[in-house]
């Protein structure tokens, strides 16, 4: 029966992501994060979810270009580039890469299999940013992949309360043991990314019992990361935690969040979670500690040795005897595992997204703090306000866990970059009142070093039609570093 209702609900959303590909989109990356075909595996045995619904949407992209209803200008940005120039040298690293047809016992990912995939990613990237183009296509992807990771908030909880918890809890796997989150640092990396999109988005609810339900959900979700033991995951949590109790308007609400977090980790961690806390620091005796150390030599090894290629896509393993006599094993490390396999330009467009969107990011929330200031109680643009903080604090919190993990073939991390582009997308769309002065960002900053802004006068009584809760009623007026 179960399959049954997968099969009507997959050729549902096929059929309508032909008129409609953005719901396409959305559904793609709800597969992504939920990974259905993991948590459900019985119901989904020889059925490729993605595929079902990626092949109409594509089929349905294309027609709306052919009919102009596409802003193409939407890939116009510096990310974008970024993302193609790294797609570029991922094709350059698969079939010029000196150990991408190295056959050894240390050949831990197919590269074919990794080529495709990786294809795969950057095709649904430029898809979602093409398709996902205002505030209300915007806000029904965040909650759906919000509502995704929330589902498993309670997976891992339930494993928990089951009892069919031993040692670190990992991911959902199919029959064959292969999942997204089959690692336990890439399980707590999801919940360190949807925490904030838990806080924030519960602030843009009208119901306080559906916003409170929301707030309850986030101790489970730092109890989902203490049941994976990840250390990566733990500082990631902390860092999300403090940024969503710093950025955010209400102080007292927010600073609440350090002590709760506190002794939720006193409390709830465990016995496991709290003896690989403690080894952080011990990097020089700590064996996993000391083994990252030794595959970020390696890993360095092959950037000098292959800068423009790298030692091929998804290659560091069979290459990894050649640069030390230590065990292969992965870099631990995602700007040194892309940098390691496919070159040091590739890792550096790996570097510049992640720097470029969190400033971008930052900046953009402060234009949309002084248009909300501008415009009073406008319910649009405090949800875009909102979605900003979020992917902020998430891509903060990634970040964080890409500095332990080798997260380049991670869904979630494209999601989040698409996601960026959106929000400054939809930003930039904004017609009319309180903008920053022309060069902000560049220019010079107030005392609070925030960038100085000028605010236009309401146009008189009558002279605009709208209501009050309209995004059209004083917005935003783009400028030429609007969406950068």
């Amino acid at each position: 029966m179960g399959r049954i209702f997968f099969l009507a609900l997959l050729s549902s959303i096929s059929v309508v992501a032909l008129a409609r590909p953005w719901i396409g989109v959305v559904a793609a990356y709800a597969i992504v994060i939920l990974t259905p075909q993991a948590v459900w595996w019985w119901h989904f045995e020889d059925l490729r979810p993605v595929l079902w619904v990626i092949v109409p949407t594509l089929i349905g992209f294309v027609m709306a270009l052919l009919r102009g209803q596409l802003d193409t200008s939407a890939l116009a940005n510096k990310r974008s580039l970024f993302m193609l120039v790294m797609w570029g040298f991922f094709t350059i690293s698969y079939l010029f890469g000196p150990y991408t047809e190295t056959i050894n016992q240390f050949r831990f990912t197919d590269p074919g299999w990794a080529f495709s995939t990786f294809n795969k990613i950057f095709l649904l990237y430029f898809l979602a940013t093409l398709c996902i183009d205002d505030l209300v296509k915007l806000r029904a992807l965040v909650l759906t992949v919000l509502g995704s990771a929330a589902y498993l908030v309670y997976w891992a909880n339930d494993m928990y309360l089951s009892g069919n918890v031993m040692g670190r809890l990992p991911g959902p796997v199919d029959i064959y043991g292969v999942g997204s989150y089959s690692d336990e640092n890439a399980f707590a990396m999801l919940f360190v990314v949807a925490q904030p999109f838990l806080w924030y988005m519960a602030l843009s609810m009208q119901r306080p019992w559906l916003k409170y339900l929301m707030w309850l959900a986030i101790p489970f979700c730092w109890h989902a990361v203490f049941l994976t033991a990840s250390r990566g995951g733990l500082i990631g949590i902390g860092v999300t935690t403090l940024l969503m109790a710093v950025r955010g308007k209400n102080k007292l609400l927010g600073l609440l969040l350090l002590p709760a977090f506190a002794g939720a980790y006193f409390w709830q961690a465990g016995d496991l979670m709290k003896e690989r806390a403690g080894t952080i620091g011990e990097y020089r005796t700590e064996t996993s500690a000391s083994t990252r150390l030794e595959a970020w030599d390696a890993a360095l090894g092959m950037v000098a040795d292959y800068p423009v290629t790298g030692v091929g896509l998804a290659s560091m393993g069979p290459a990894f005897p050649d640069y030390s006599d230590k065990k292969p094993r992965e870099a631990h490390n995602t700007l040194l595992q892309i940098s390691a396999e496919s070159g040091a330009v590739a890792g550096s467009m790996y570097l510049l997204i992640i720097v470029t969107s969190i400033v971008a990011l930052w900046r953009n929330g402060s234009r949309l703090r002084v248009q909300r200031a501008a415009n009073g109680d406008n319910r649009d643009l405090e949800r875009l306000y909102l979605i900003n903080e979020a992917v902020l604090v998430a891509f903060f919190g990634f970040a964080v866990c890409a500095l332990f993990l080798s997260l380049q073939m991670s869904e979630i991390f494209y999601c989040l970059c698409m996601l960026v582009n959106a929000v400054l997308f939809v930003t930039a769309r904004l017609p009319a009142a309180a903008v920053p002065d022309a060069g902000a960002g560049s220019g010079p900053l107030s005392s609070d070093n925030r960038p100085r802004v000028r605010l236009r006068r309401a146009p008189p009584a009558g002279a605009a039609r709208g209501s009050q809760n309209s995004i059209q009623t004083k917005t935003f007026e783009p400028h030429r570093n609007s969406f950068p």
